[in-house]
């Protein structure tokens, strides 16, 4: 990801969220969509772990997802995993014992928490073809018949027209 912040954890819950007159979360973000509790990153350092919190309230409302899965219940952050708050806000958890320069590409960020929507617009070329093949057979066999629809209104106009000649030369 290209912008880069820091947020250390504290010993214990560290909430992210708005800044609200009753309430200051540690980790302070803004944006449509998010509570002032949207999560909490619950940081035990004696075993140095990172446990997500998603929102209390309402997790589908408020989403929390790591690498593309939304979060309704409480998991074990690993080193490396990408956190999306709310729609927009992405981040990166890194253990700084494993590697404190890592970083992750946005687009691939992206793409993960945004797959389930993606999938909806890909189709299968395969599948695509032969639904198109068949719309064109289609298409053509109703062409056929209004064709032989039309030849034979054609044909009994022409023989109309004639049975009327032949009445007239009588």
């Amino acid at each position: 990801m290209s912008g880069m912040m820091k947020f250390p954890m504290n010993e214990g819950d560290n909430f992210v969220g708005k800044t609200t007159s009753q309430f200051t979360p540690q980790i302070a973000i803004q944006g449509v969509g998010i509570s002032n509790r949207q999560c909490c990153m619950n940081f035990n350092g004696d075993e140095r772990k990172a446990t997500l919190i998603p929102n209390e309230e309402d997790p589908k409302k408020y989403p929390v997802k790591v690498n593309g899965e939304l979060v309704n219940e409480n998991i074990t952050l690993q080193h490396g995993d990408r956190i999306l708050i709310g729609t927009h806000q992405y981040y990166l958890y890194v253990d700084p014992m494993i590697d404190a320069d890592a970083v992750c590409e946005w687009n691939m960020a992206n793409k993960e928490a945004n797959r389930d929507q993606l999938a909806q617009f890909q189709v299968d070329d395969v599948d695509l073809a032969a639904q198109l093949k068949a719309q064109e057979d289609k298409i053509r066999a109703e062409q056929e018949i209004k064709n032989r629809e039309l030849e034979e209104a054609k044909q009994r106009l022409e023989q109309e027209r004639r049975q009327a000649m032949e009445e007239l030369e009588r």
